[in-house]
């Protein structure tokens, strides 16, 4: 399935735009790959998305050995979610990301647990990373 996934994100030729200021992590989920020698940190803000409001996807990629930003990269994210059976998915092509941090905005449309799979690539590096996002039941209002 992560093949399959992979295929997903290198075939859409769609471009997006990202910002790539300078990201504070906090408190990040991690993965790492050791024959790339890559760490991409996530994080997203804020840390209880609310339906339908913007939530903010934050990454940085560093060497894993010398934690300098990885330069010139490329990225593709693709947002799932399976809720009662309905698999959905969106993507965010071909984001620029030229000194190893970067970060978009999505809009959780309902509850539950979304993965977040990223493709970062460069001239000699290609990886993939899996993350988790928890979008919890919504107060009513008053």
């Amino acid at each position: 399935m992560l093949l399959s996934l992979l295929s997903i994100l290198s075939s859409n030729a769609q471009s997006s735009e990202a910002q790539s200021s300078n990201i504070n992590i906090n408190n990040p989920q991690i993965w790492t790959n050791t024959e790339q020698n890559i760490k991409i940190q996530f994080v997203y803000q804020p840390q209880k998305p609310i339906l339908d409001q913007p939530t903010e996807l934050k990454f940085v990629v560093q060497n894993l050995k010398t934690g300098d930003y990885l330069k010139n990269l490329v990225a593709n994210i693709l947002v799932t979610h399976n809720s009662s059976g309905q698999f959905s998915n969106f993507r965010f092509s071909n984001i620029t990301v030229p000194d190893g941090q970067f970060s978009v905005k999505y809009l959780f449309p309902d509850t539950g647990i979304y993965e977040i799979i990223t493709r970062v690539s460069a001239k000699e590096i290609a990886a993939l990373a899996a993350f988790k996002v928890i979008v919890p039941l919504q107060p009513y209002p008053p």
